[in-house]
């Protein structure tokens, strides 16, 4: 067991621990919580400026070309497109920083630099600035000089407010890249600006990823691909998350571009530049904690030891009382007034009040030895009386439970005859059960023959009128037939017609050709004949287009009728085959007719026996139900001589419980006695160690 000086350093170390760990966390966490609150307002405050720095520079092509296209040469229409695009690009080489500055009429039509002429009216720069939008692109490598460059586009408006051109601007889009490569996010971390639009780059410190378009939205995972999508919508807000492919805790805060595009500024930096002096608190706390519990446990280690002094003086005290021959007159000198002081004039008190009570009980230890050995005496006088009793009650438990076995022997018996007569009644009960339920299916099955009987007649009948239909319908299908080859045949007269027609078609519009030839020869004279040739030949191709239509729609009409003919001979044979086969399913019909009239005599005859074999099953049990009551009878009796039997029994078996519970006790008495005679021998000798 631990001793108290232990378990007092154990206490004040946890107390010392608790206090400093407790405060230290406390300070740690609020100076945490501060400082993260200033490290996001910083990083916001940076991300704010360099989205309204690089808005400012937006606004500054864009209302640099919203100048120029307010100049009135920009809308003059005598100037010609080539003069208005070399003005223009005058300007261009005002400031270092354009590429070019090109002019495009509504048509999207412009002169190149070499003197080209262009038109792009697909290009997005265009069509926004056409539908009247101020245009800033993200940047992209130019197919002419193979730089990185920055579009910018404004519509150009007349005195009435309608647009008439568009003005477009090619700047060098690595100024962007050098600018946010100047912006410090922590020590030595840069932003980065994403087009919200589509997630490609537009600045990066690294203008490779720029050149590539990199898209960091789509790259991204986790944590990262949360803030990209909250950047995405236009949000303003500051976060934590962990760089997958450094490991790294990284913080970060993000700003949209003004109004003058769809970009955001997003910058990022590692935990560590920010919250170092943090990691220093916590180990200074922590070393803090270490030293004031070294320099706790120093103090306390002496003064408990100071304080226990006393307490190893009563200790050694109590030893030697114990330790010798159990001398009760010895007693501890008190050095003290303190705690301590009081622990030892206790224990002198307990002393001195135990001193007087062993005194007594050796006075008292002579009278219990002589009561213990009348008391043994008596015991055993009483042990062998109660052995007589318990043979007695053993002889007569035996006969009375061997009456009881022969009752439940006479018992058993009864009780198999009146299972057997139970199960023999259950026998007739079911037997009767099931001559009723056959009787009635047999009677149920009788009225199901006669329906059927009715059904086949009814069906046999069916069947005949159904023969002489089929036979009429064949023979109608015969006529129908007949007609129809009629029809046939006079349809190909028509087609001959129709051919008649067709050659006299011809030949009148021949004729009309060389009556309009005659009518030419004839000069002004012929003119009326000519009239009335053109009609003729007009009437002859009339009659020579209505001739074939007429010989199409008679050939369709020709097929059809083949098709009719076709139909009308399978379904003759359809209803041939009808007709025997109704006459074979007739001849079935009267077969099963004849067969059900057999079943209904015979069940008629197993109705009869069923009949006879119900009132003899009535008899049997009638009689096997008087045999039940009689048996009952007899039971009843059996279960009053049983009863009684098993009453003697167990007053018995309680008798002998009783008696030999009474000898268990005398015998446990006897070994008390014993015991306790041992005991008081035992008590003497160890009082007698005491000095009193």
């Amino acid at each position: 067991m631990k001793s108290i000086k232990t378990k007092l350093l154990f206490i004040v170390i946890l107390i010392v621990l608790v206090s400093n760990g407790t405060l230290g966390v406390i300070s740690y966490l609020e100076t945490e919580s501060s400082l993260r609150g200033t490290v996001q307002q910083t990083l916001r405050a940076t991300a704010k400026n360099v989205a309204d720095k690089i808005d400012e520079v937006n606004e500054k092509h864009l209302c640099m070309l919203e100048g120029i296209a307010a100049l009135p040469y920009c809308t003059d229409d005598s100037i010609s497109l080539r003069d208005k695009t070399l003005m223009i690009g005058k300007a261009a080489k005002i400031n270092p920083e354009y590429e070019n500055v090109a002019y495009y009429n509504e048509k999207a039509q412009s002169i190149t630099a070499f003197g080209q002429f262009i038109e792009i009216p697909d290009r997005v720069w265009f069509k926004e600035a056409m539908k009247g939008n101020r245009y800033v692109g993200r940047p992209v490598v130019s197919p002419v000089n193979n730089q990185l460059m920055l579009q910018y586009s404004v519509p150009i408006y007349d005195e009435n407010k309608n647009i008439r051109g568009v003005l477009c601007a090619n700047v060098y889009g690595k100024s962007l890249c050098e600018f946010v490569s100047e912006i410090n996010f922590g020590k030595s971390s840069h932003p980065i600006v994403v087009d919200m639009a589509t997630g490609y780059t537009v600045a990066s410190e690294d203008v490779n990823n720029v050149i590539n378009q990199q898209n960091l939205v789509d790259e991204s995972s986790g944590k990262l691909k949360e803030i990209f999508d909250d950047m995405m919508r236009g949000n303003t807000l500051g976060s934590s998350y962990t760089d997958s492919a450094k490991g790294v805790k990284m913080t970060c805060a993000y700003q949209p571009v003004g109004k003058s595009c769809s970009w955001a500024v997003f910058g990022a930096a590692p935990y560590s530049d920010f919250f170092a002096a943090i990691t220093v608190i916590r180990n200074i706390v922590l070393l803090s904690t270490v030293i004031a519990v070294i320099l706790s446990s120093i103090i306390l280690f002496g003064f408990v030891a100071h304080i226990m002094k006393p307490l190893k003086e009563v200790k050694d005290s109590i030893t030697k009382i114990a330790s010798g021959n159990a001398d009760l007159t010895n007693r501890i000198k008190q050095s003290s007034n303190d705690e301590i002081g009081d622990v030892v004039k206790g224990f002198n008190t307990f002393t001195e009040k135990l001193q007087t009570i062993i005194a007594q009980v050796k006075q008292s230890k002579d009278s219990l030895g002589i009561a213990g050995q009348d008391l043994e005496a008596s015991t055993e006088d009483t042990s062998a009386s109660i052995t007589q009793i318990i043979a007695n009650i053993d002889s007569v438990h035996k006969q009375i439970s061997n009456q009881g076995n022969s009752v439940q022997q006479t018992a058993g018996a009864v009780n198999q005859i009146a299972s057997n007569i139970q199960s023999l009644e259950r026998m007739i009960e079911g037997q009767s059960s099931g001559v009723t339920q056959a009787s009635a299916a047999v009677e149920e099955m009788i009225g199901n023959i006669a329906s059927v009987n009715q059904s086949v007649d009814k069906m046999s009948s069916s069947f005949e009128e159904l023969s002489t239909h089929a036979q009429n319908g064949a023979q109608k299908q015969d006529d129908v037939n007949a007609r129809i080859e009629q029809i046939e045949a006079q349809s190909q007269m028509l087609q001959e017609a129709n051919a008649a027609i067709s050659a006299i078609a011809e030949q009148t519009n021949l004729l009309a050709m060389n009556a309009a030839i005659e009518a030419a020869h004839a000069g002004e004279a012929g003119k009326g004949f000519s009239v009335v040739a053109d009609e003729i030949r007009k009437l002859s191709e009339t009659s020579t287009v209505q001739s074939r239509t007429i010989g199409d729609q008679l050939s369709n009409i020709k097929d059809s009728i083949g098709s009719v003919v076709s139909a009308s001979a399978e379904s003759s044979m359809a209803f041939r085959v009808v007709a025997d086969k109704i006459k074979e399913t007739d001849q079935l019909v009267r077969q099963i007719k004849a067969a059900m009239e057999e079943q209904n005599e015979g069940s008629r005859q197993i109705t009869d026996a069923l009949h006879s074999m119900n009132d003899s099953t009535t008899e049997v049990r009638n009689a096997a139900h008087e045999m039940t009551e009689g048996n009952k009878t007899i039971l009843a009796e059996i279960k009053h001589l049983q009863d009684a039997t098993t009453v003697m029994n167990q007053s018995m078996s309680e008798m002998s419980v009783g008696a030999r519970k009474i000898n268990e006790t005398g015998a446990a008495l006897a070994g008390i006695a014993g015991k306790m005679t041992e005991s008081i021998n035992d008590i003497g000798s160890q009082i007698d160690q005491f000095k009193v």
